[in-house]
């Protein structure tokens, strides 16, 4: 008997029963899941929760379907961690700035001296991916993004070179993510934007144009009620240009920022006194060239925002993009480190991340962000580097 002379009663008990069984499958694909001890599956097991409980929207994705049990046992070294992280305050790097060679040293060509000034400005590029149609004429002033073919030592692609304002902007990616990381390498020109409007806070880009910045990356948190928040109240206090506002935040929370000798500094116990521009946010990720964190750090896997600085003082920033199935889920924080380590990291701070994440150069959002709001989210501050006044930097 073929399917189509079957009785009704007798495909609605095969119908009933193919029903059960996937009831069935699932019912034990879900408790392997949420209770199982195998190593593998309590490590994706917990990287999930740390990820929906690290948002303040998206926690019921643990809440509504795993036992209350399950998520406190995941999460219940989470403070601990946290609190291990506190430092007082973090060390300044002692090096001595390499010396720029004088024009016509040591008997170089005009053309010979252009291409050295270059790899000292910017070691971290691989000289033999530059392209011939970059003639050494035009390096001393070489400004442009979206590059193709152009590599760092370290094997990522670079977006862009801007001698004039001495910034390199490169496309980082890994296993289930991508970004960019930003290298500028005066640190005396970054500074914390800081909201003037009383409505809303600003979108990156806006910052940006309010301080006559070429790029800028998001800062601090926010206090968001319901998910309706404006961008313009910060979470913890903000230091810019020396001018302090808001209160102060304790637990988790670290003091990250430059003193007014452009190092970066972190850490609970700094002096105020001594910072130009700070705010507050956690956890410190990189610190004295080593990572100081392992693992997702009960933070889980997200779109990423990091500000750091190297030994030599040039400024790392970095976005990671996430939330985007098919372009980048996001990372963890760790992963993070092991990024900013690989170019000379020294010391770095993780900043607010989630949709709030995205950089901005010359005037437009160069990462996916995974806010609605296509030129991002407004926020309260976030960390630009003004341009630099138009001279030859490669002298």
């Amino acid at each position: 008997m073929n399917e189509e002379t079957q009785s009704p009663p007798r495909r609605r008990r095969r119908l009933a029963a193919v029903l059960a069984a996937a009831a069935a499958l699932i019912a034990a694909l879900y408790l392997l899941f949420a209770c199982s001890g195998i190593p593998f599956i309590v490590k994706w097991r917990t990287l999930y929760i740390e990820t929906a409980m690290s948002t303040m929207t998206h926690q019921w994705l643990a809440t509504a379907f795993l036992p209350d049990s399950v998520i406190q046992e995941a999460m219940k070294d989470v403070e601990a961690r946290f609190e291990e992280n506190l430092i007082e305050a973090s060390d300044i790097a002692r090096t001595d700035p390499p010396s720029p060679a004088s024009a016509g040293e040591s008997g170089r060509t005009p053309e010979e001296q252009a291409l050295a000034d270059f790899a000292a400005l910017f070691p971290e590029i691989d000289l033999d991916t530059l392209p011939d149609s970059i003639a050494w004429e035009d390096l001393p002033v070489y400004q442009a993004d979206g590059l193709e073919g152009i590599y760092t030592t370290a094997g990522d692609k670079v977006w862009a070179i801007d001698v004039p304002n001495k910034i390199l902007i490169m496309t980082v990616s890994g296993d289930g993510y991508q970004g960019k990381l930003a290298i500028a390498k005066d640190s005396s020109q970054v500074i914390l934007a800081k909201n003037t409007l009383s409505g809303r806070g600003r979108t990156v880009t806006e910052h940006c144009a309010s301080n006559g910045a070429v790029l800028g990356i998001n800062a601090s948190g926010f206090y968001d009620p319901e998910g309706k928040g404006r961008g313009n109240v910060p979470m913890g206090f903000v230091l810019s240009g020396g001018e302090y506002s808001g209160e102060a935040l304790k637990g988790r929370y670290q003091t990250a920022g430059f003193d007014r000798e452009n190092n970066f500094r972190a850490g609970r116990g700094l002096d105020l006194e001594e910072l130009r521009d700070a705010m507050q946010f956690y956890p410190i990720i990189v610190l004295n060239g080593e990572k100081n964190i392992d693992g997702s750090f009960g933070m889980g896997i997200q779109p990423r925002t990091v500000i750091g600085q190297t030994a030599d003082k040039a400024t790392l920033m970095l976005v990671i993009d996430g939330r985007r199935v098919g372009h980048s889920l996001g990372t963890t924080v760790s992963e993070c480190a092991d990024i900013l380590v690989r170019y000379g990291c020294w010391t770095a701070m993780n900043m607010d991340g989630g949709s709030s994440s995205s950089m901005s150069y010359n005037g437009r959002i160069i990462t996916k962000t995974s806010s609605s709001m296509v030129d991002g989210r407004y926020l309260p501050d976030a960390w630009v580097v003004k341009g630099m006044p138009f001279i030859n930097v490669l002298k």
